[in-house]
């Protein structure tokens, strides 16, 4: 679980946050089963440590530049109308995190 949400942090690093800028249009989300099997085959030759280390060291760097986007820099995503801020993008994540972790939770609590 955790190498999914590395490589959903990578994608945004990467693809998202460099684009965010007041009027732009960001790419739409990826297919959610495609991106999660390319994340298996990415991962799957990568030790539990590589994939913590890395996720830690991505989470870091994806903080550190979507704080630098401006509080009143609004974009949107693909064909969608809402308007999204840094803050407001991130939010999107937190609960996809808050799902996962409950997910985990759950299992450690069986």
């Amino acid at each position: 679980m955790l190498g999914h949400l590395y490589y959903w942090d990578k994608y945004n690093l990467e693809k998202m946050v460099p684009l965010m800028a007041n009027g732009a249009n960001l790419p739409q989300f990826p297919n959610h089963d495609q991106h999660n099997k390319e994340a298996i085959s990415f991962l799957r030759n990568h030790s539990v440590e590589s994939i913590i280390d890395a996720f830690i060291e991505t989470r870091k760097e994806l903080i550190e530049h979507i704080s630098k986007v401006g509080e009143d820099v609004r974009f949107t995503i693909g064909k969608g109308k809402r308007m999204f801020s840094g803050e407001s993008f991130i939010k999107i994540f937190v609960k996809h995190d808050i799902h996962h972790l409950q997910q985990i939770n759950g299992k450690l609590n069986n």
